[in-house]
């Protein structure tokens, strides 16, 4: 289930989720990171949890036009079993919103995959970085 996970942002399970998305992965980069989403009123920390277990993390900001992203990542025992994607279109159904985020080429197929455009971008740490964009899905 995707619920808000802030409170939690502190625990080990997160840190070492969060380690694999962010781009300072040490532990210091990796308090900071959770220390950023207990702080702030403008981002949210969202995970997919299981029987109390946290597998999943989604930190994002609500835009009046847009939801976007700016951390996921799955465990690494959960990876492949479509966490990623349900956190994804669960975000998108919580605020039926477009999302936005920004990726390296390594993760750019998953979300070409579920449907985002990917626009390149040059970027000085990485060479390359995407604007992925998936609109708003439609109703039925």
């Amino acid at each position: 289930m995707f619920q808000d996970i802030k409170c939690r942002a502190a625990e080990p399970a997160v840190g070492r989720i969060i380690a694999l998305a962010a781009v300072d992965g040490s532990p210091a980069g990796v308090a900071a990171e959770a220390e950023k989403y207990m702080k702030s009123n403008k981002l949210y920390l969202c995970g997919w949890v299981e029987d109390d277990q946290i597998l999943g993390i989604c930190g994002y900001e609500v835009h009046p036009a847009k939801a976007e992203v700016h951390l996921i990542a799955v465990a690494e025992q959960r990876q492949h079993e479509g966490i990623g994607t349900a956190m994804l279109y669960a975000l998108q159904a919580m605020y039926h919103l477009p999302l936005e985020l920004e990726t390296v080429e390594e993760a750019v197929g998953f979300y070409r995959k579920l449907g985002f455009t990917a626009t390149p971008f040059p970027d000085a740490a990485f060479g390359v970085k995407y604007t992925c964009f998936l609109p708003c899905q439609k109703e039925e």
